[in-house]
């Protein structure tokens, strides 16, 4: 039997998407976040217990991995009609995964009016009432009709493994996809009853975007939550020089943060995810930079800018950056990355990265005592050396506070 119509929806539904049948707004309701990341969703649980994993190990060492793909013209759709469970559902989606350029490489949203060449990408996914993801099929540009079809064909009959062959009692086809119905239809009508099909109405579509913003906003929630738990547990495991344990703890943090982003949060729940990122790549790269077995210095320099990236306002971003390429004998990259810093008005009078700029300065010696030493090298680094007086512009705050006081000294 068909979806109840919107006058005759039991007063349950209001709890859900407005206008959507109690069913299949419990079907609808368990979308996850972000279903085209990439990551962690593999059409079973994110924690999938031991017999979870043994069924799916045992069912990958059965594929005959030389089986040619099922052929979607001659395949027997209608042999499917005994897997059709009551009440079963199925939702078809077209969604815009970003932009690439022209030579095919992914690129930032904010970039894409800059570049030339550049299209959006798109996936289509179907995904069943329990959120697994029968199959979810990527291009380039809005794909064609064909391209549709062929996805929804291999949702039925060549699904994600470990997912089998079957029918839904009922398939939802998202608005987005409406314009390709046409073509669909000839092939959704030759399917076997009880399955019956059709196109969302605008009322669901709303529906759902609010739910999957709900749900996101949890996602997000408890994304940070996550994410600060294993920070703590890698500041520990620093804390005791367990370099392996930190990076594996941070880098799990880190993970949890790329979720939280993909989920396209609200602009304060942005910032702190960030922010906690900025924290977790700058602790990962401390956790590199330990001396004995293992050190990185490249893997820790690389964290440093990622660091940067994340949040150009946090020190030990810079810090980092300026230890490793010190340690990989590149004394004026550590400087640049320390002169960055203290261009950043945010930065400019914190006194640990003076004082380190300072150090890398003088070799570790300090600003001199001595009139006439300080002086010829205040002439050096300021006017005579080119690269060193062209790092010094513009940086103010408590650099040039430092410096005058040293030179009041000799004021007379």
């Amino acid at each position: 039997m068909p979806p109840k119509s919107p006058e005759k929806r039991s007063k349950k539904a209001g709890s859900g998407f407005p206008g959507l049948d109690p069913k299949l707004f419990e079907a609808i309701k368990k979308i996850p976040p972000n279903p085209i990341r990439k990551g962690r969703h593999t059409g079973h649980s994110e924690n999938p217990n031991d017999a979870e994993l043994n069924e799916l190990v045992a069912t990958i060492g059965r594929l005959d991995l030389n089986k040619p793909k099922v052929d979607l013209e001659t395949y027997d759709y209608k042999a499917l009609r005994s897997t059709i469970k009551h009440l079963s559902s199925w939702v078809i989606q077209l969604e815009n995964t970003g932009f690439v350029d022209a030579n095919g490489q992914p690129i930032e949203p904010d970039q894409a009016q800059n570049t030339s060449g550049v299209r959006p990408t798109f996936a289509i996914y179907c995904y069943d009432d329990k959120t697994a993801y029968r199959i979810t099929s990527q291009c380039v540009g809005l794909p064609d009709s064909n391209f549709v079809l062929e996805t929804l064909k291999r949702a039925i009959a060549e699904p994600t493994i470990p997912l089998k062959p079957c029918l839904p009692w009922f398939l939802l086809i998202s608005i987005k996809l409406a314009p390709y119905v046409p073509v669909l239809k000839p092939f959704l009508d030759s399917l076997p009853a009880p399955f019956h099909w059709r196109v969302e109405t605008r009322e669901e579509a709303q529906g759902v975007n609010d739910g999957v913003h709900s749900l996101n906003e949890e996602g997000v929630r408890n994304g940070l939550v996550l994410a600060e738990k294993a920070k703590v547990v890698g500041n520990n495991a620093f804390s005791q020089k367990d370099r392996k344990a930190a990076v594996k703890a941070y880098g799990e943090a880190l993970s949890w943060l790329l979720d939280v982003l993909a989920q396209k949060p609200d602009t304060a729940d942005e910032e702190k995810a960030k922010k906690l990122q900025a924290v977790c790549y700058a602790n990962r790269a401390a956790a590199y930079l330990i001396p004995g077995e293992g050190i990185n210095l490249r893997k820790a320099l690389q964290d440093g800018k990622d660091a940067e990236k994340a949040d150009p306002g946090y020190a030990k971003a810079y810090v980092r950056q300026a230890t490793a390429n010190q340690l990989l004998g590149k004394k004026d990259d550590a400087l640049d990355a320390i002169a960055r810093a203290l261009r950043c008005k945010d930065l400019e009078n914190d006194t640990g990265l003076v004082d380190r700029f300072i150090e890398l300065m003088t070799d570790g010696k300090g600003l001199s005592d001595d009139e006439a030493t300080f002086k010829n090298w205040t002439l050096d680094v300021m006017i005579n050396d080119r690269k060193s007086s062209e790092r010094l512009s513009d940086i103010e705050g408590e650099w040039k506070r430092r410096c005058d006081q040293h030179l009041s000294k000799w004021k007379h």
